[in-house]
């Protein structure tokens, strides 16, 4: 198998796909229940802790500056035609700026999730639009990605221990 594409993306795809990546995700979800947990501590003794105050404010600045400044800094650097091929052992990103290809065992999860795919491997996650491939591909790719990177682990599933 052999896929490939080529596009460009817009400031406002390069913002949706940072918000979206799993360190950011998770990472929302975190500060969302410290905040409520703040916000009951708050409704049961009348007076705000430290998270009361804190973690709100650090949840509406990463998302409301954190992530443009970063995909307006990144939108610098990801000017212009990314292209993507994607064969049976092999990921190959190329950009203006800069190239790499990684082996697919390298990634160990491939999730698709809000019009992107998220590989990540254990130093970062890398992305791309799955709108840029034709329906056929799509599925190729999530078979490839399937069958060729480890099963996503359980956590605390031991079933023999």
């Amino acid at each position: 198998m052999d896929i490939s594409a080529t596009f460009t993306l817009s400031r406002r795809q390069l913002r949706t796909a940072l918000r979206n990546t799993p360190v950011m995700r998770k990472m929302t979800i975190a500060l969302a229940l410290v905040s409520v947990i703040g916000l009951l501590k708050v409704l049961a003794e009348g007076k705000p802790g430290t998270f009361g105050y804190v973690c709100p404010a650090v949840l509406v600045l990463v998302q409301a500056l954190g992530i443009p400044m970063a995909a307006r800094r990144a939108a610098a650097q990801m000017r212009g035609p990314w292209t993507v091929r994607i064969t049976d052992t092999d990921y190959h990103l190329q950009t203006t700026v800069n190239q790499a290809t990684v082996r697919l065992d390298a990634y160990r999860d491939a999730r698709f999730h809000r019009g992107f795919w998220y590989l990540t491997s254990p130093t970062g996650t890398s992305f791309f639009p799955a709108a840029v491939f034709t329906a056929d591909e799509q599925t190729q790719l999530a078979q490839l990605f399937a069958h060729s990177l480890p099963p996503r682990k359980r956590a605390r599933y031991r079933p023999y221990s």
